[in-house]
């Protein structure tokens, strides 16, 4: 497969080669419903379904994304006000998303204006966002080593909002994440209970 990437200031656009899941492997679906409560944003939805449906995401380790209402999983949009709230116990300081149990909390500040430390444009910013705080809910966590090597991409799992550590800014799995995650040994996050 045929790949490019960009100089150290742009974003890789390299694509990986999809791992091999093991054999008889059907998948697992991840059914989810978005919030949106977020002034003033209108691309939202069309971004994160379009995430879900990239093959250099998440779907590539076999997971099916389908939107229901629902579902046990909610992606939310909301103010730093929100984001505070809905990630406790943890503190985002108004600041940070997160995952917290069955909710991915995404941060309107940061779905705006993407953080200073990030060197790529905001769109890619916005697919880093979905791809890692989802990567939470699919079990990953954030590597020991946050760039393996000064000028490749950045692990999507990665704390790419707050340090690129030399790496190129990536909003996708590299290959070894989408390889962990495709064995689907991992937990998931507990589903939201109705």
């Amino acid at each position: 497969m045929k790949t490019t990437s960009t100089t150290s200031t742009a974003v890789s656009t390299t694509r990986p080669v999809a791992p091999d899941l093991p054999a008889g492997a059907q998948g697992v679906e991840i059914a989810y419903r978005l919030v949106l409560r977020a002034a003033g944003v209108t691309d939202f939805e069309p971004v994160v379904r379009a995430v879900f449906a990239d093959e250099r995401g998440w779907s590539r380790a076999g997971f099916r994304f389908v939107e229901r209402d629902d579902a046990p999983y909610l992606i939310f949009l909301v103010e730093p006000d929100d984001a505070q709230r809905l990630c406790r116990p943890y503190d985002v300081y108004r600041t940070y998303s997160c995952q917290n149990g069955p909710i991915v909390v995404l941060n309107a500040e940061r779905w705006r204006n993407a953080t200073p430390e990030w060197t790529g444009d905001l769109s890619t910013y916005k697919q880093m966002l979905v791809n890692h705080e989802v990567g939470h809910l699919l079990g990953l966590h954030h590597p020991d080593v946050q760039c393996p090597a000064a000028g490749s991409p950045a692990p999507v799992m990665a704390q790419q909002s707050t340090e690129l550590h030399g790496c190129l800014p990536n909003p996708w799995p590299l290959e070894e994440e989408a390889a962990r995650a495709g064995r689907h040994d991992l937990p998931l996050a507990p589903p939201f209970n109705r």
